[in-house]
């Protein structure tokens, strides 16, 4: 407020100076306009850099970090949210080892939803971790074996799919997916489904892999 004041206190000067040479006879000197109007023109400049620095927003200091995990901020997961089904694992992991398959496991690791494959052949254990998402691999290791055990293999073609498991698992419980493992346990081929089941925790639901009937529910 008060450089306003001075401002029109400039120009009110200049007025007077006009003024005062417009009355007489003789042209005003310019050296005395001259002097007003840059007195004035400083003052303004002076007005202006003082406007133009104003405090930075604080609205952009104030953001919120984005890249907060997607499948991984809950510990279940609705099988419509999987980009990639298990068979198309198997089959990822299968261009990587030459080798049978011993177990397939959906799980939230890391706040990451992967698959896990475990194959071996006569010499070598192998298993990796897929991403859910693109099957990209998180992990991958091989490691040597000399326990090749044919009673654990399978193939995954003999089982019913992972997803018509799953929603037999979620219709007997009414809950939500936690997870599920696939293997062969005394010679038939089964899964193990984990069901969250709201204020009745945590329920397994063991599926016949080769017919899709419930085997045990266990809570």
């Amino acid at each position: 407020m008060e450089k306003r004041y001075k401002l029109a206190s400039v120009l009110f000067s200049a007025s007077l100076v006009m003024a005062a040479c417009g009355g007489a006879d003789e042209e005003p000197g310019s050296s005395e306009v001259d002097e007003v109007v840059e007195e004035n023109e400083e003052f303004a400049s002076t007005e202006d850099s003082t406007e133009e620095s104003p405090e930075e927003s604080t609205d952009e200091s104030t953001e919120e970090p984005s890249g907060q995990p997607t499948d991984g901020s809950s510990d279940t997961i609705a099988p419509g949210d999987l980009n990639h089904d298990a068979g198309e694992a198997v089959d990822a992991a299968s261009g990587n080892f030459d080798g049978e398959l011993v177990e397939v496991e959906l799980d939230n690791e890391d706040n990451q939803w992967v698959y896990k494959i475990d194959m071996e052949s006569e010499s070598e254990e192998y298993e990796t971790v897929l991403s859910v998402d693109d099957l990209s691999v998180i992990d991958e290791q091989t490691e040597s074996d000399d326990d090749f055990d044919t009673e654990e293999h399978f193939n995954y073609g003999d089982a019913i799919p992972a997803e018509e498991a799953v929603q037999t698992a979620m219709d007997e419980t009414n809950g939500e997916l936690e997870g599920w493992t696939l293997d062969k346990d005394d010679g038939q081929i089964q899964y193990d489904v984990e069901i969250k089941n709201g204020d009745n925790g945590d329920v397994d639901v063991t599926i016949n892999a080769e017919n899709g009937e419930i085997v045990e529910t266990d809570d």
